[in-house]
């Protein structure tokens, strides 16, 4: 019974060895103040990383604002289509964006519809993110309209919500956080981003951080 006893005793006093050496021993050698309450609350401190049920901290889920995204993107189509048709020599009376709640469209309509169906086919040819995979067109009239279709207001709002998480990134890693989480939360329509940040109590500072002085990115993330 006794032997069983030291066996244990030696156990508990080798694995405690071994736990300290761990914690305190890789960075210097241990000290009687280290066995003191204060020494145990600092190294504690120092060399131990609590999560944030235990050390507390800000826990915020961010809502990316793919509406305000998209109608950005159709502003830009609308106006790069604009620039297109002038500098390609069409007549062209206006073009611009239309939204109407989640219908997103660019609206061309020409001085007349003789070259109305060349306008639909080669001027998204001439601007930037304006392919066919993303936007589909008709024609009446003298007008031309170009529609972003559903697989592209997807995409386009999975490409918001990485965007957003790779600018929170960075931002977060040149606070000097340690041990943050940041990923994608709720469904994967949802554009929500969770951010949990321990040691740091302070909510607000942590959006004013996050969104800095880009006005795209505040319009992107919003807290």
């Amino acid at each position: 019974m006794k032997k069983n006893l030291l066996q244990r005793v030696i156990v508990i006093a080798v694995v405690t060895l071994i736990g300290l050496w761990i914690v305190i021993g890789p960075r210097r050698t241990p000290t009687l103040k280290d066995f003191t309450l204060a020494g145990i609350n600092n190294t504690l401190r120092e060399n131990i990383n609590l999560g944030l049920d235990l050390r507390g901290g800000s826990h915020l889920v961010m809502q990316v604002q793919v509406p305000d995204y998209l109608k950005k993107v159709t502003g830009n189509v609308a106006n790069g289509v604009e620039t297109a048709a002038r500098e390609a020599g069409y007549n062209v009376k206006s073009v611009l964006p239309q939204v109407d709640g989640d219908n997103y469209r660019v609206v061309l309509e020409a001085e007349d519809n003789s070259k109305v169906q060349e306008m639909r086919e080669q001027l998204p040819n001439k601007v930037n993110d304006f392919g066919t995979n993303i936007w589909q067109s008709s024609a009446s009239g003298n007008t031309v309209t170009w529609e972003m279709s559903g697989s592209a207001k997807d995409e386009l709002g999975r490409r918001a919500t990485q965007d957003a998480l790779r600018i929170i990134d960075t931002r977060i890693n040149a606070m000097g956080v340690v041990e943050p989480l940041i990923q994608e939360h709720g469904a994967t329509n949802s554009h929500q981003i969770l951010l949990q940040m321990p040691g740091l109590d302070d909510p607000e500072r942590v959006k004013a951080l996050i969104t800095g002085e880009s006005r795209l990115e505040l319009m992107k993330v919003v807290g």
